[in-house]
């Protein structure tokens, strides 16, 4: 399994039930509708349940990436505050990345972080800065917990090996981490004994990426490290993981361009985890001139 956290089945097995009260209130309860003035017919053929859902879920997007975006900002703070790094700014809302981040000002060391969602479906926004000399992107696995993390962790894997093969873009490492980890609702299997008391305190799983962008001519580039990337190691040692347990909290994501008859290629994906493949897809074949 690419994750190891589960969403407790408790609280997984009341999201259909809340679903089917919600969705069936004018016809379970139409008093309760009533007592709030809504009238039971207006309910579904009024659109007022629809409406009132995607009310709810259009506040629920905006306040998820504004905690997302604050709990990065938090992290890089406190870097900054232990002297880890140099600085770190919030871009602009018009940029194509969330935050630059100075590792090093002699000489100029610079890294950029992408703050993303769970499932990823906007990460071919993003770009990488042409100076950054690593690229990160961070993704909360809030919203939906019907699906679990391995679920958001394998869609986002795919969707950026598919940027990086097919759009070239270079992403060097993947940041795992929100406000469920080590709660009640996601206890958090790297911590035993203390699996849903670590919260905040718990560090993000982290995902290599490969050094280089794969292609016929260079099918298996090498997967980044501790030693060839700067920024993991800090946000590690940030949260107090030391450097004998790094691999507890470390994945590393393998990319294989493949070459097929009638001028066609395939991108294979192996996620490792301590030596062991926990994750494994292929994309469909497709033209080289494409």
């Amino acid at each position: 399994m690419i994750l190891p956290c589960k969403h407790e089945k408790r609280v997984t097995d009341q999201v259909q039930p809340a679903i089917d009260l919600l969705t069936d209130m004018d016809v379970l309860h139409p008093d309760v509708l009533l007592q709030h003035s809504i009238q039971p017919p207006d309910y579904k053929q009024g659109l007022v349940f629809r409406s009132a859902v995607e009310s709810i879920r259009g506040s629920f997007i905006a306040s998820s990436t504004t905690a997302r975006e604050a709990l990065v900002g938090d992290v890089l703070e406190n870097l900054r505050q232990r002297g880890s790094i140099a600085d770190y700014r919030k871009t602009a809302a018009a940029g194509r990345h969330d935050f630059d981040v100075s590792i090093d000002r002699d000489p100029d060391y610079f890294a950029a972080l992408e703050v993303k969602g769970g499932e990823g479906n906007s990460i071919n926004i993003s770009e990488r800065p042409l100076w950054a000399k690593e690229f990160g992107v961070w993704c909360h696995l809030d919203g939906a917990i019907r699906n679990q993390p391995a679920h958001g962790a394998h869609s986002i894997v795919n969707r950026l090996t598919n940027e990086l093969v097919r759009r070239r873009k270079l992403v060097d490492v993947l940041f795992f981490k929100d406000v469920l980890c080590g709660t009640r609702a996601r206890p958090c299997p790297k911590y035993p004994g203390n699996e849903d008391k670590i919260g905040l305190c718990g560090a993000p799983d982290i995902f290599f990426f490969p050094q280089r962008i794969p292609s016929l001519d260079d099918p298996e580039p090498p997967v980044h490290t501790f030693d060839t990337l700067r920024l993991p190691r800090l946000i590690l040692d940030l949260f107090s993981v030391e450097p004998h347990h790094y691999s507890e909290h470390t994945w590393e994501v393998h990319v294989r361009v493949v070459s097929l008859p009638n001028e066609r290629a395939r991108r294979e994906v192996q996620v490792s985890h301590k030596g062991d493949v926990v994750d494994a897809s292929r994309s469909r074949a497709w033209r080289l001139e494409e």
